[in-house]
């Protein structure tokens, strides 16, 4: 059960560093998309090495399988996630930056 919270969290932090990266990068979406997919990819890892770090000094807490599954999950759907999310917020920041010009 504490493995789903945090992988939960995980996904959460993902998605909203992808959501901070098309807010702010104005260069491309495709440069966009990439900077989602490794927010993604990196939180996916991030996740992975500090489940294993806490399970190795606080033995019992966690279960190993829960933790392999939960990483393949967010190995998978955080990236592709993320750079949905970052792509969609900067197409809709270009949008409305379009819509505030004056001509």
């Amino acid at each position: 059960m504490m493995e789903t919270a945090t992988a939960v969290v995980a996904a959460c932090a993902a998605f909203g560093l992808s959501y901070m990266i098309g807010r702010s990068i104005t260069l491309s979406t495709l440069l966009v998309s990439l900077g989602g997919l490794v927010s993604g990819l990196g939180v996916a890892i991030l996740f992975f090495v500090a489940a294993v770090t806490v399970g190795h000094f606080i033995p019992g807490l966690l279960e190993p399988w829960a933790i392999g599954v939960h990483f393949i999950a967010l190995a998978a759907i955080a990236p592709l996630g993320g750079a949905a999310i970052a792509a969609l917020t900067h197409w809709h920041v270009e949008r409305a930056d379009a819509a505030r010009l004056p001509f």
